[in-house]
């Protein structure tokens, strides 16, 4: 059995961002939430790293007919009233570290997007 995700830190959201509401998909055709800038739970458990966000369903429909609809990946945010709660994708040890290292995480730097706090001792 694998061990249990913690509460370790927090991943800031520094900008209005899109995300698909399923990490694991990566299709024009995946549904989007717009997450606003805040504070968000940064989990672990040992061997991944995550996070859990609040948002909008991205409003941006594609019309199917029949009262069906796509949620696409346009441009354009139109958030709806439907909040929901999802998490980031799952960071093994090597994409923690490569995240760590991109210019969107890294402070000062002018493409940063998110902020990454992991109090000292958290992960001992």
């Amino acid at each position: 059995m694998e061990p249990e995700f913690r509460h370790v830190g927090t991943v800031e959201i520094l900008r209005s961002r899109i995300y698909n509401i399923d990490p694991n998909v990566d299709s024009a055709l995946a549904t989007e939430v717009i997450v606003e800038p805040g504070a968000y739970p940064l989990l672990h458990n040992g061997f991944s790293y995550m996070w859990m966000m609040t948002g909008k369903l991205n409003g941006q429909f594609l019309r199917r007919g029949d009262g069906m609809s796509v949620v696409t990946k346009g441009a354009n945010a139109v958030p709806t009233n439907l909040v929901v709660t999802f998490p980031s994708k799952f960071f093994g040890p090597n994409e923690w570290q490569e995240l760590i290292d991109h210019p969107t995480a890294q402070e000062g730097h002018p493409e940063q997007r998110i902020r990454i706090s992991i109090p000292q001792g958290e992960l001992t």
